[in-house]
């Protein structure tokens, strides 16, 4: 009886030891300096773009115009007066948004990773808060389950590189930087946009599965791709757009819907209703500019980082930010795109390695878009 009332005894003293290192304070002390200007997208948009699709021999993110073919009230939504005709100009929009803290909303799914369910005592998260993790085969066997070979780690780490270098010269007050880290995670999702839907958008395929689907007085509009995943339930079939999200507003898409309802306050028309019918969301996700389904896409890293950051769970966080059996503080973790859905909220096969070699194609693209 002894015996097992002291192992008891570890157990919940081991426990307790995990929550109180991670029970840090939910303010930054890092300073990343003034948003860039609400206009540097345009530069960013402008030069990777076509780079990614020279890359992929495809000119969909900024060889195409994009028109409004639809009632499309969310496409009305950006706060500049420019006329947003590119995707690749929605892609780096978003990621010029999350280069500052963002909400990330995923109180929705805490009680599931060992995060708060409420929003408001989380650790802010976003695309330089934290630095990115390095990868190596052990450490990745810990957050996916289709580990890539050497090569493929190589890139990745490459790109890791790049982005803390840059941070770090952020953190020293250089804006130049800033700019330079805008361009390179715009250059992860435009590539990312490629790996999702961009290749097949316009297929006869796509075009059939929209005409089944479409609510009344909707047509698909070009560069949007509709796609039914038969090894999907029911439920989440459907999967619509530049990074492909179901229209189901009790799945995976209602931090994008608080995040960006958060975001949008003072703009009644700009709201999504969280309880939103599928009709509904088909036209927020499937919109000419695709400016929802851009955001939501950026969003998920935010989303995925936010989990990493707040978790109590060591199997919800990179395995380097356990320490001696205990969590790091929030501000002192890394953060990491690649992990197992069920084990740390991700949206994106690419960043799970689903097919055992989307992750290599992902950054190959990236490695080549220079």
């Amino acid at each position: 009886m002894k015996l097992k009332l002291i192992i008891a005894a570890l157990v919940c003293s081991s426990f307790i030891a995990t929550k109180i290192s991670a029970a840090t304070s939910i303010e930054p002390t890092l300073d990343f300096g003034p948003p860039l200007s609400a206009e540097e997208y345009l530069n960013a948009s402008a030069e990777i773009g076509p780079k990614v699709d020279d890359t992929n021999g495809d000119d969909e993110l900024s060889g195409k115009t994009r028109e409004i073919v639809n009632e499309d009230s969310i496409d009305s939504c950006f706060k500049d007066d420019k006329t947003h005709s590119y995707f690749a100009d929605q892609i780096a929009y978003y990621t010029n948004l999350m280069l500052s803290d963002v909400p990330a909303k995923v109180g929705y799914v805490g009680s599931s990773y060992g995060t708060s369910t409420d929003d408001e005592k989380y650790f802010p998260t976003s695309l330089i808060r934290h630095p990115l993790c390095s990868s190596t085969a052990a450490n990745l066997s810990s957050t996916i389950k289709k580990v890539p070979n050497q090569s493929t780690i190589d890139k990745m780490n490459n790109f890791a590189t790049t982005v803390n270098d840059l941070r770090q010269n952020v953190l020293n007050g250089d804006m130049g930087a800033k700019k330079e880290l805008l361009g390179t995670w715009t250059k992860l999702f435009s590539c990312l946009a490629y790996s999702e839907s961009m290749s097949t958008s316009d297929s006869n395929t796509s075009k059939a599965v929209a005409a089944k689907v479409a609510p009344s007085g909707y047509r698909k509009p070009a560069g949007v791709e509709f796609y039914e995943d038969a090894a999907q339930p029911q439920a989440s079939r459907l999967n619509i757009g530049m990074y492909q999200f179901t229209p189901d507003s009790s799945g995976n898409v209602q931090p994008c819907i608080r995040a960006w309802n958060s975001l949008h306050a003072n703009k009644t028309s700009c709201q999504v209703n969280q309880k939103a019918t599928q009709s509904d969301l088909i036209k927020v996700f499937g919109s000419s500019l695709q400016s929802f389904n851009a955001f939501c896409g950026v969003h998920k890293l935010i989303q995925t980082f936010a989990i990493q950051v707040n978790t109590t769970k060591s199997s919800a966080t990179h395995p380097s930010n356990i320490i001696s059996g205990k969590l790091k503080p929030y501000e002192q973790r890394c953060v990491t795109p690649y992990f197992f859905s069920g084990w740390a909220y991700n949206h994106f096969g690419p960043f799970q390695n689903s097919t055992g070699s989307n992750l290599n194609e992902l950054f190959s693209c990236i490695q080549s878009s220079h």
